[in-house]
């Protein structure tokens, strides 16, 4: 589940993307055929009490998770961009963070019960490092950093493309990788964008177009920036 994609403003946000109401008469479906319309399927009497905070919603996934390990299946959920609904805070009180109760709950039904996988992913190095150094959560998970490649790893797969991306239809020379790597590094997810177009158009006018591009972005945000500076 991609929580970016979700509006997570407030509490009930939240609830609204963990929670799908199932239609009256509509079959109870598991968790795992659930998981990309909202992780858990309840019924709309269910749903009422949630949202008048009459039941509490860890009891309701845990019950899930329970229900899922009598059947023999141990779910294994992935939660991306769970920094989005970091400034939600319950019953509007500042010191209860929102994220700080999940994290418990994920501690909970991993370290401790053992009735699921979780595993959380975030593009958001600031609240990773809080994540990571917080005390309370540092001994309790593991941390895996998924970075840019180093130059020898792009080198290796763009010298390689056959092996590593199944592209027969051209191959590239070091001046060209050279020039991948001056315009974007080790950005995996840009790179193959570059080699998708790279079928049409050679590779100085697909660089030069991402170049463009970069700079146009650069330049919103600049003016952008300056437009909301303080006037004097």
């Amino acid at each position: 589940m991609d929580l970016r994609e979700t509006f997570t403003n407030v509490y009930e946000d939240f609830l609204k993307a963990f929670f799908q109401v199932e239609a009256k008469g509509e079959k109870k479906e598991t968790l795992a055929s659930n998981i990309n319309i909202g992780f858990f399927k309840i019924d709309a009497s269910v749903e009422k009490k949630i949202l008048q905070k009459r039941v509490d919603p860890f009891k309701v996934m845990k019950s899930e998770f329970l229900e899922l390990t009598r059947k023999g299946i141990k779910p294994v959920l992935i939660i991306d961009e769970l920094q989005a609904p970091d400034k939600v805070y319950l019953n509007n009180d500042k010191e209860q963070q929102l994220i700080t109760a999940l994290f418990n709950f994920f501690v909970a039904m991993t370290k401790q019960s053992h009735l699921a996988h979780i595993i959380i992913a975030s593009s958001d190095g600031y609240f990773l490092n809080t994540v990571y150094n917080d005390s309370k959560l540092k001994k309790c998970s593991e941390f895996y950093k998924v970075d840019y490649l180093p130059k020898e790893d792009v080198m290796e797969w763009l010298l390689n493309l056959e092996k590593y991306s199944k592209i027969k239809d051209y191959t590239l020379s070091q001046e060209d990788i050279e020039k991948i790597w001056d315009v974007l590094v080790g950005s995996t997810w840009e790179i193959q964008q570059i080699l998708s177009q790279l079928f049409d158009h050679p590779i100085d006018e697909v660089l030069a177009e991402y170049k463009q591009k970069m700079l146009g972005m650069i330049t919103y945000y600049i003016v952008q920036k300056v437009r909301n500076w303080p006037v004097p």
